[in-house]
Protein backbone atom coordinates (compact mmCIF):
# COMPACT_ATOMS: atom_id res chain seq x y z
CA UNK A 1 0.00 0.00 0.00
CA UNK A 2 1.00 3.64 -0.32
CA UNK A 3 1.97 5.50 2.82
CA UNK A 4 -1.16 5.86 4.98
CA UNK A 5 -2.39 9.29 6.02
CA UNK A 6 -3.68 7.94 9.35
CA UNK A 7 -2.98 4.85 11.43
CA UNK A 8 -5.56 3.41 13.85
CA UNK A 9 -5.08 0.55 16.27
CA UNK A 10 -6.75 -1.42 18.99
CA UNK A 11 -4.80 -1.75 22.24
CA UNK A 12 -5.21 -5.05 24.10
CA UNK A 13 -3.98 -8.03 22.13
CA UNK A 14 -2.92 -5.77 19.25
CA UNK A 15 -0.67 -2.79 20.03
CA UNK A 16 0.06 -3.74 23.63
CA UNK A 17 2.33 -6.67 24.38
CA UNK A 18 0.86 -9.70 26.21
CA UNK A 19 1.91 -8.14 29.54
CA UNK A 20 -0.13 -5.02 28.73
CA UNK A 21 2.82 -2.70 28.09
CA UNK A 22 3.97 -0.65 25.09
CA UNK A 23 7.21 -2.04 23.66
CA UNK A 24 10.13 0.20 22.75
CA UNK A 25 9.68 -0.73 19.09
CA UNK A 26 5.97 0.14 19.07
CA UNK A 27 6.70 3.43 20.82
CA UNK A 28 9.34 4.19 18.19
CA UNK A 29 6.79 3.49 15.45
CA UNK A 30 4.40 6.05 16.95
CA UNK A 31 7.24 8.56 17.15
CA UNK A 32 8.11 7.93 13.50
CA UNK A 33 4.49 8.48 12.46
CA UNK A 34 4.38 11.73 14.42
CA UNK A 35 7.60 12.94 12.80
CA UNK A 36 6.00 12.36 9.39
CA UNK A 37 2.78 14.14 10.39
CA UNK A 38 0.69 10.97 10.34
CA UNK A 39 -1.91 10.77 13.14
CA UNK A 40 -1.70 7.61 15.26
CA UNK A 41 -5.20 7.04 16.62
CA UNK A 42 -6.02 4.56 19.37
CA UNK A 43 -9.46 2.92 19.12
CA UNK A 44 -10.05 0.69 22.10
CA UNK A 45 -12.77 -1.09 24.00
CA UNK A 46 -11.17 0.21 27.19
CA UNK A 47 -12.90 2.96 29.17
CA UNK A 48 -11.27 6.35 29.54
CA UNK A 49 -10.07 5.39 33.02
CA UNK A 50 -7.72 2.74 31.59
CA UNK A 51 -5.56 4.83 29.30
CA UNK A 52 -2.55 5.25 31.57
CA UNK A 53 -0.63 2.79 29.40
CA UNK A 54 -0.58 5.44 26.67
CA UNK A 55 1.74 7.62 28.73
CA UNK A 56 4.48 5.74 26.88
CA UNK A 57 3.29 7.14 23.53
CA UNK A 58 2.76 10.81 24.30
CA UNK A 59 2.89 11.75 20.59
CA UNK A 60 -0.16 9.66 19.75
CA UNK A 61 -3.13 11.59 18.36
CA UNK A 62 -4.63 13.68 21.20
CA UNK A 63 -8.09 12.19 20.67
CA UNK A 64 -8.65 8.56 21.69
CA UNK A 65 -11.67 6.44 20.76
CA UNK A 66 -12.82 4.50 23.84
CA UNK A 67 -15.57 2.08 24.84
CA UNK A 68 -15.85 0.60 21.32
CA UNK A 69 -16.62 3.98 19.81
CA UNK A 70 -18.91 5.14 22.59
CA UNK A 71 -16.85 8.27 23.18
CA UNK A 72 -13.85 10.27 22.08
CA UNK A 73 -11.66 11.46 24.94
CA UNK A 74 -8.77 13.85 25.29
CA UNK A 75 -5.63 11.79 25.85
CA UNK A 76 -3.99 14.29 28.18
CA UNK A 77 -6.92 14.88 30.53
CA UNK A 78 -8.83 11.57 29.98
CA UNK A 79 -12.04 13.60 29.74
CA UNK A 80 -14.73 13.12 27.07
CA UNK A 81 -14.73 15.39 24.04
CA UNK A 82 -17.74 13.75 22.42
CA UNK A 83 -20.06 10.96 23.57
CA UNK A 84 -22.59 8.72 21.82
CA UNK A 85 -24.89 7.59 24.65
CA UNK A 86 -27.52 4.90 24.55
CA UNK A 87 -31.19 5.86 24.82
CA UNK A 88 -32.38 4.76 28.26
CA UNK A 89 -35.86 3.39 27.48
CA UNK A 90 -34.73 1.44 24.42
CA UNK A 91 -31.74 0.05 26.31
CA UNK A 92 -33.83 -1.14 29.25
CA UNK A 93 -36.13 -3.01 26.83
CA UNK A 94 -33.18 -4.80 25.24
CA UNK A 95 -31.74 -5.73 28.64
CA UNK A 96 -35.10 -7.06 29.83
CA UNK A 97 -35.32 -9.19 26.70
CA UNK A 98 -31.77 -10.48 27.19
CA UNK A 99 -32.49 -11.40 30.79
CA UNK A 100 -35.58 -13.34 29.71
CA UNK A 101 -33.71 -15.16 26.95
CA UNK A 102 -30.45 -15.81 28.84
CA UNK A 103 -31.10 -16.48 32.55
CA UNK A 104 -28.15 -15.55 34.73
CA UNK A 105 -26.95 -12.62 32.62
CA UNK A 106 -26.04 -9.47 34.56
CA UNK A 107 -25.06 -6.01 33.41
CA UNK A 108 -22.51 -3.26 33.90
CA UNK A 109 -22.60 0.30 32.57
CA UNK A 110 -19.82 2.62 31.40
CA UNK A 111 -20.02 6.38 31.08
CA UNK A 112 -17.29 8.67 29.87
CA UNK A 113 -15.86 8.83 33.39
CA UNK A 114 -17.47 6.19 35.63
CA UNK A 115 -18.79 2.64 35.97
CA UNK A 116 -21.57 0.79 37.75
CA UNK A 117 -22.84 -2.79 37.81
CA UNK A 118 -25.47 -5.05 39.31
CA UNK A 119 -24.63 -6.74 42.63
CA UNK A 120 -24.23 -10.19 41.01
CA UNK A 121 -21.98 -8.92 38.22
CA UNK A 122 -18.52 -10.53 38.12
CA UNK A 123 -16.97 -7.53 36.37
CA UNK A 124 -13.38 -6.83 37.34
CA UNK A 125 -14.20 -3.12 37.23
CA UNK A 126 -16.12 -3.47 40.47
CA UNK A 127 -12.75 -3.66 42.21
CA UNK A 128 -12.06 -0.05 41.28
CA UNK A 129 -12.69 2.71 43.81
CA UNK A 130 -15.79 4.77 43.17
CA UNK A 131 -17.74 2.20 41.18
CA UNK A 132 -21.47 2.01 41.80
CA UNK A 133 -23.53 -1.08 42.58
CA UNK A 134 -27.29 -1.23 42.16
CA UNK A 135 -30.21 -2.32 40.02
CA UNK A 136 -30.38 -1.40 36.34
CA UNK A 137 -32.91 1.35 37.06
CA UNK A 138 -30.82 2.74 39.93
CA UNK A 139 -27.62 2.72 37.90
CA UNK A 140 -29.12 4.34 34.83
CA UNK A 141 -30.65 7.07 37.00
CA UNK A 142 -27.44 7.78 38.91
CA UNK A 143 -24.79 7.34 36.20
CA UNK A 144 -26.30 9.57 33.55
CA UNK A 145 -25.24 9.11 29.93
CA UNK A 146 -24.21 5.47 29.43
CA UNK A 147 -21.95 4.89 26.42
CA UNK A 148 -21.47 1.12 26.74
CA UNK A 149 -23.29 -1.75 28.40
CA UNK A 150 -21.47 -4.93 29.37
CA UNK A 151 -23.36 -8.20 29.70
CA UNK A 152 -21.78 -10.91 31.87
CA UNK A 153 -22.49 -14.60 32.37
CA UNK A 154 -20.63 -16.90 34.77
CA UNK A 155 -21.26 -20.09 32.76
CA UNK A 156 -21.34 -19.05 29.09
CA UNK A 157 -18.21 -17.93 27.25
CA UNK A 158 -18.12 -14.69 25.28
CA UNK A 159 -18.53 -16.31 21.89
CA UNK A 160 -21.57 -18.40 22.80
CA UNK A 161 -23.03 -15.51 24.77
CA UNK A 162 -22.79 -13.38 21.62
CA UNK A 163 -24.46 -16.09 19.53
CA UNK A 164 -27.36 -16.32 21.97
CA UNK A 165 -27.68 -12.55 22.34
CA UNK A 166 -27.60 -11.68 18.64
CA UNK A 167 -31.18 -12.63 17.71
CA UNK A 168 -32.44 -10.88 20.86
CA UNK A 169 -30.58 -7.62 20.30
CA UNK A 170 -30.97 -7.43 16.52
CA UNK A 171 -30.30 -3.93 15.25
CA UNK A 172 -31.64 -2.22 18.35
CA UNK A 173 -28.10 -1.84 19.72
CA UNK A 174 -24.64 -2.62 18.37
CA UNK A 175 -23.50 -5.98 19.75
CA UNK A 176 -19.94 -7.29 19.73
CA UNK A 177 -17.45 -9.10 21.94
CA UNK A 178 -13.79 -9.69 22.63
CA UNK A 179 -12.18 -12.60 24.43
CA UNK A 180 -11.59 -11.99 28.13
CA UNK A 181 -9.04 -13.58 30.42
CA UNK A 182 -11.55 -13.95 33.25
CA UNK A 183 -13.69 -17.06 33.77
CA UNK A 184 -16.95 -15.34 32.80
CA UNK A 185 -18.26 -14.54 29.33
CA UNK A 186 -18.90 -10.94 28.27
CA UNK A 187 -20.74 -9.10 25.50
CA UNK A 188 -20.51 -5.41 24.70
CA UNK A 189 -23.36 -3.14 23.61
CA UNK A 190 -23.21 0.40 22.24
CA UNK A 191 -25.83 2.67 20.72
CA UNK A 192 -27.25 1.64 17.32
CA UNK A 193 -24.68 2.23 14.60
CA UNK A 194 -21.94 3.15 17.07
CA UNK A 195 -18.70 1.21 16.79
CA UNK A 196 -14.99 1.84 16.52
CA UNK A 197 -15.57 2.18 12.78
CA UNK A 198 -18.29 4.83 13.01
CA UNK A 199 -16.36 7.00 15.45
CA UNK A 200 -13.11 6.60 13.54
CA UNK A 201 -14.95 7.58 10.35
CA UNK A 202 -16.18 10.76 12.03
CA UNK A 203 -12.72 11.61 13.34
CA UNK A 204 -11.24 11.03 9.88
CA UNK A 205 -13.93 13.19 8.30
CA UNK A 206 -12.98 16.01 10.65
CA UNK A 207 -9.36 15.57 9.56
CA UNK A 208 -10.37 15.30 5.89
CA UNK A 209 -8.84 11.86 5.54
CA UNK A 210 -10.54 9.22 3.40
CA UNK A 211 -11.01 5.62 4.50
CA UNK A 212 -8.80 4.52 1.60
CA UNK A 213 -5.87 6.32 3.26
CA UNK A 214 -6.29 4.64 6.67
CA UNK A 215 -4.37 1.63 7.96
CA UNK A 216 -6.07 -0.09 10.91
CA UNK A 217 -4.92 -2.90 13.20
CA UNK A 218 -6.95 -5.24 15.41
CA UNK A 219 -7.29 -8.71 16.87
CA UNK A 220 -10.88 -9.29 18.01
CA UNK A 221 -14.44 -9.23 16.61
CA UNK A 222 -14.97 -5.78 18.12
CA UNK A 223 -12.30 -4.54 15.68
CA UNK A 224 -13.87 -6.06 12.56
CA UNK A 225 -16.02 -3.08 11.57
CA UNK A 226 -13.01 -0.78 11.86
CA UNK A 227 -10.78 -3.01 9.75
CA UNK A 228 -13.59 -3.41 7.20
CA UNK A 229 -13.98 0.38 6.98
CA UNK A 230 -10.30 1.20 6.66
CA UNK A 231 -8.67 1.03 3.27
CA UNK A 232 -6.10 -1.36 4.69
CA UNK A 233 -6.97 -3.72 7.53
CA UNK A 234 -4.32 -5.68 9.41
CA UNK A 235 -4.87 -8.48 11.91
CA UNK A 236 -2.16 -9.63 14.32
CA UNK A 237 -1.16 -13.29 14.22
CA UNK A 238 -2.57 -13.89 17.70
CA UNK A 239 -5.97 -12.54 16.63
CA UNK A 240 -9.32 -14.30 17.01
CA UNK A 241 -9.79 -17.09 14.48
CA UNK A 242 -12.77 -15.32 12.92
CA UNK A 243 -10.57 -12.36 12.05
CA UNK A 244 -8.33 -14.59 9.92
CA UNK A 245 -11.11 -15.28 7.41
CA UNK A 246 -12.09 -11.71 6.54
CA UNK A 247 -9.36 -10.87 4.04
CA UNK A 248 -7.19 -8.71 6.28
CA UNK A 249 -3.42 -8.75 5.94
CA UNK A 250 -1.90 -10.80 8.74
CA UNK A 251 1.10 -9.36 10.58
CA UNK A 252 3.27 -10.60 13.42
CA UNK A 253 1.70 -11.12 16.84
CA UNK A 254 1.53 -8.54 19.58
CA UNK A 255 4.31 -10.46 21.35
CA UNK A 256 6.49 -9.82 18.30
CA UNK A 257 5.52 -6.14 17.92
CA UNK A 258 3.57 -6.78 14.73
CA UNK A 259 1.90 -3.36 14.74
CA UNK A 260 5.11 -1.41 15.24
CA UNK A 261 7.06 -3.44 12.70
CA UNK A 262 4.35 -2.98 10.09
CA UNK A 263 4.09 0.76 10.72
CA UNK A 264 7.83 1.19 10.29
CA UNK A 265 7.69 -0.79 7.03
CA UNK A 266 4.79 1.31 5.75
CA UNK A 267 6.58 4.55 6.58
CA UNK A 268 10.02 3.61 5.31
Amino acid sequence: MTTPRLIATDLDGTFLRPDGTVSALNAAAVETAAEQGIPFVVATGRPSRWLGVLDAVARAHPQVIVSNGGAVVDLASRTPIEEFPLVKAATVKVLDDLRAAIPGITFGFETGLSFGCEPESPSRQRQEPGHLVGSVDELLAELGGVIKVLGFHPDIDSEQLTVRAFPVVGDRLTLTHASVSQSYGMIELTAPGISKASTLAKLCSDLRIDAADVAAFGDMPNDADMLDWAGHGFVVANGHYSMKTRGYTEVASNADDGVGRTILELLS
